[in-house]
Formats: structure tokens, sequence, C-alpha cells
């Protein structure tokens, strides 16, 4: 299913076909102290992508184009508010990392829109795949 949505975001046409992307799952602990370390922000979030696509791999290892790192606890408790379940909200959150990769961006209202509109039209795609709801 992440490998439709790497496919489905554009994130697999900007990368070499060896390439890899980490997806890390972390407590609220983990992100917070990553939150605060490499945004400056205090408290946990959902999601934290770095963009590791110009770093240089060592010599017969794949390029990686990028870490995501996805907080579960976040994801939990915003399934249970919104109703949408975990799975979902952490998929949700692994494509919204992925789309940061392929250069899109939410902090404006118009780059919201774009993002939010991407993130709703893979999430449909991944539906059609599978039910999110029962994973978790």
């Amino acid at each position: 299913m992440l490998r439709r949505a790497v496919t489905s975001s554009g994130l697999a046409a900007r990368a070499a076909t060896d390439a890899e992307l980490h997806l890390v799952l972390v407590s609220a602990r983990e992100i917070t102290a990553l939150n605060e370390a490499h945004l400056g922000h205090e408290g946990p979030t959902d999601v934290i992508t770095f963009d590791l696509a110009d770093e240089v791999a060592f010599p017969g290892e794949p390029q990686t184009v990028g870490e995501i790192y996805v907080c579960l606890d976040v994801a939990a408790e915003a399934g249970e508010r919104l109703g949408t379940g975990a799975a979902y909200e952490t998929v949700l959150y692994c494509v919204h990392g992925m789309l940061h990769l392929t250069g899109l961006d939410d902090h404006e209202p118009a780059d919201r829109k774009r993002m939010r509109a991407a993130e709703t039209r893979i999430m449909a795609e991944l539906s059609d795949i599978r039910d999110l709801r029962d994973i978790m």
C-alpha cells in the first residue's frame, strides 16, 4: 500500500530505482525530541520529514531520498478524535511526508490547499485498495 503511495505522490519519479525511503514510527516522546532539536518547536507533532536526496550515499549503498518520522501516539489520538482510526492517520502522515519530499509544502494557505488536495486524492486511491480502519 505504501509503495502505491510512493508512486501516487510522485516520489517514485523523483528517486533512482534503487533509492530508499525510511519510514520511522515513533512515540510522542521521540517526536517531541526531534521536533525541538530540528525544528525548534515545542511538544509532539504528527510527522517530521527530512529530505536526504542531496546527501551522498556510501559507495555500493542505495541513495536514501528521505526519512519520515510518524508519531503513533498522535495518530492514535487523532484517529479516535476524528473517527478515522489510528491506521488511517498513520498512513495519512506517511503520505504527507512523501508529498513534502516531492516539494509540496503547507505553510501558506494556497500551499496547504494543494497539499490537502493531494492527500485526499492519494488516500482515496489507497482506500480503494484496503479499508484502513481494519488494520490496527
